[in-house]
């Protein structure tokens, strides 16, 4: 999950010529580059999306903050309000006149960041989520039901079976909007259309992107998936959904030129928005997932996206978004005051690479390059030097050792932190790849400055040359949005190393290590220094429903486990991997909360993280910003939102080898695993914690029953007490007549 071409060409564009005047001081860098573009009268030319598309009067979606009277510079621009959020509005502007009305007075800022990058049978077990809803013979305790749960994606299979209830008789997607539908003729909404009965989304088939990518397909699958007779349900299978497939940078072959500019953050955030009034209109709460993101931006480039989510946010409202994969990469370099310099090398992603810094204090930034005997030749650029320059924009070509380089660096203020200032940096050769040929490496240097460098797009690398740049960090990895304060920011965890696939292959791909963080898995702080992640849960190998529409153009991918058929048609299931995979499953763990307690905010969920979450490295202090508060424990959570955990003899968690259901009658059979060697005693409790019932089962048992058809409907605690620990625990279930 990648910020990808976009955002390259954002960086490209912007360091060109950035204006230090007021109208650009208010703009974040993707709508100065939109400006640009409208300067050059070349609006999305620069964008080889492999479209035909007429530029005339491009729009762009963005955020914008208006003190004063809004409608009328809304109206004086020809801009079209979306939704508003106090004094922050969401609007399509037309691009021509976003310089003109950043220069009023009244408007304090226009942002918008490009389109994102999309980025469970064992791991119910880890995360505590198995005994919850374990067995498929009657409602159990905590499923999902009575919560939407929404999801914002791409490439969704609307057909698949495992988005109806577990006997397929009820269609659970409620709501479908598809950003990139065609349909729009009458559609009320910014971009796209939306599907509102079973009829429709059932007739529609796929997203239109669900022809080439199943991403949304396989998160949905891990959130709120019934398994569809498989071993691989999701968290939240009674829950109801509303998915809303939006656009990345994959999905521009679907989006003329003239368009480009209307997929950005701010259009996602119309897609929140559409699941949580959906859910608010059924009296219900809701709990959104998002599996994609892109490199944080320096906050203040996203100060109203931030901000837009946290107002979203509340009680019975809840976005969880994905920490991100980068976090095996260095990407982060600090040189603190005091410090003469600090560096490494560098390779570029082809003959490019981009680079960030915050710096207070003069310094310099040297590029090096190395020759066969490992000689070195260098340029190096003053931040004075950049500053002079016309629009704060230096641009030099550089030959060294014989090789040339471009370089660009453009100087801006940093909004929020007004002793630093912002550099944007492109170095580019026209020699092969950059870095691979010829080495380089770059360096800080500047003994009373602070500085910090960060890697947007090519790879911070050692290199035997000189072991003395070695400073760059694997930290500061973190994808928007899951960086900002109000979402639920989730990185992953591995446990299966292996998995067998339909040909009976046995393959895998990830840490051999069982229970330990993802290599991948999306390191903090924030580039402002914020905690995060907030939580993590399993994200490698984790197998889930696949989109049979992609299947009908492409073969079979060695990660297929199994195929499923249904009304004539196959559904494949696949072993997947990512932060993608562990964010839809924070986000189940949410759902079953919301369902105990439809009033929870995130700052509740952060509060449940901090007294429920398994820490699994023990010599780390929590939260972290490898961890976060640690490992979900859905269980643990449950019985703290229900107030029996600390009731004397109830465990807090569940017993690995026991399988617990209900039948019609309101009998409660317990099936362990295998004869029991010990007795093994059973209580029941209510959930004001009175003991209800005690009994014995005696050793050697296989299956037991108790009979609680006397119980009145609700909620109850089962526990059961022996030596044997995988027997040694307690449950939930719910007795519904």
């Amino acid at each position: 999950m990648k910020r990808g071409l976009l955002l390259l060409l954002l960086i490209a564009t912007a360091i060109v010529a950035v204006a230090q005047s007021v109208a650009f001081g208010k703009m974040s860098p993707m709508v100065r580059m939109a400006s640009f573009s409208a300067d050059e009268n070349t609006a999305g030319r620069n964008f080889n999306v492999g479209v035909a598309g007429h530029v005339g009067n491009a729009s762009i979606c963005a955020f914008v903050r208006i003190k004063g009277d809004a409608a009328a510079v809304m109206d004086k621009y020809g801009c079209r309000t979306l939704v508003s959020f106090g004094d922050i509005h969401i609007a399509d502007i037309p691009i021509g006149n976003l310089r003109a009305m950043a220069c009023e007075r009244d408007v304090e800022r226009i942002e918008a960041s490009p389109m994102h990058t999309e980025s469970l049978d064992k791991s119910v077990t880890i995360i505590g989520a198995d005994k919850v809803h374990s067995g498929t013979r009657l409602p159990q305790a905590f499923t999902g039901n009575g919560v939407v749960v929404g999801i914002q994606d791409i490439g969704f299979d609307l057909t698949n079976p495992n988005f109806y209830n577990a006997d397929q008789s009820r269609y659970r997607i409620k709501r479908f909007w598809d950003m990139l539908s065609t349909d729009t003729v009458g559609s009320t909404l910014y971009v796209g259309a939306d599907y509102t009965t079973e009829e429709a989304i059932l007739g529609y088939k796929h997203s239109r992107d669900g022809i080439e990518n199943g991403h949304g397909t396989y998160t949905l699958g891990v959130l709120a998936g019934t398994g569809y007779g498989t071993p691989y349900r999701g968290i939240a299978f009674e829950s109801d959904i509303v998915a809303v497939s939006n656009a990345v940078t994959s999905d521009t072959i679907f989006i003329s030129k003239q368009d480009l500019y209307k997929y950005t953050s701010a259009t996602d955030a119309l897609g929140f928005k559409y699941a949580l009034d959906y859910a608010q209109s059924q009296g219900k709460p809701c709990v959104v997932s998002f599996s994609e993101g892109s490199h944080q931006m320096q906050d203040s480039d996203e100060q109203l996206f931030y901000e837009v989510l946290r107002q979203m946010s509340g009680p019975g409202r809840i976005i969880v978004a994905s920490a991100g994969n980068e976090g095996h990469y260095h990407t982060y370099i600090h040189k603190p005051s005091g410090k003469e310099s600090a560096g490494m090398f560098l390779q570029g992603k082809g003959s490019k690479a981009y680079l960030r810094i915050s710096a207070a204090g003069e310094f310099a930034f040297r590029l090096n390059a190395y020759d066969a005997s490992n000689a070195v030749a260098s340029a190096e650029y003053s931040l004075s030097s950049v500053i002079a320059c016309n629009d704060s924009v230096l641009n030099d070509t550089v030959r060294l050792h014989g090789s040339r380089y471009v370089v660009s660096l453009a100087a801006y203020p940093n909004v929020f932190d007004t002793d630093r200032v912002m550099v944007d940096v492109m170095i580019k050769t026209t020699n092969g790849m950059l870095g691979v040929g010829q080495p380089v490496s770059v360096q800080l240097a500047g003994k009373e400055s602070d500085v910090e460098l960060y890697r947007i797009s090519g790879y911070f690398i050692g290199n035997g040359i000189d072991t003395s740049l070695i400073d760059a960090e694997k930290s500061h990895t973190i994808y928007s949005p899951g960086s900002a304060p109000g979402i639920i920011c989730v990185g992953a965890t591995s446990y299966r190393s292996k998995y067998v696939n339909y040909k009976g292959e046995e393959l895998g791909n990830v840490d051999a290590e069982e229970g330990v963080l993802a290599y991948y898995s999306g390191r903090g702080p924030t580039f402002d220094g914020r905690i995060k992640p907030d939580v993590v849960a399993p994200g490698s190998n984790i197998i889930t429903t696949s989109n049979s529409f992609v299947y009908d153009k492409y073969p079979y991918p060695a990660s297929m486990v199994s195929i499923s058929e249904f009304r004539r048609r196959k559904y494949p299931w696949q072993a997947t991997l990512g932060t993608s995979f562990s964010t839809p499953m924070v986000s189940g763990c949410i759902a079953l909360w919301l369902q105990a307690d439809p009033l929870l905010n995130p700052d509740d969920v952060l509060s449940l993280f901090s007294e429920t979450c398994n820490h699994i490295d023990p010599s780390l202090e929590y939260p972290n910003n490898l961890y976060g508060y640690g490992e979900i424990d859905v269980y643990r959570g449950l019985l703290r939102i229900l107030g029996i955990d600390a009731v004397e003899g109830i465990s807090d968690s569940q017993p690995t080898c026991v399988d617990f259901w209900l039948d019609r009658s309101s009998t409660l059979h317990i099936d362990f695993a295998r004869p029991s060697d010990f007795p093994v005693q059973v209580y029941i409790y209510n959930v004001s914690g009175s003991m209800l019932y005690k009994g014995n089962i005696a050793a050697g048992t296989e299956t037991a029953e108790v009979g609680m058809d006397k119980f009145s409907k609700g909620l109850y605690v089962v526990q059961l007490t022996s030596p044997d620990k995988t027997l040694h625990g307690s449950t939930l279930v719910r007795i519904e007549n």
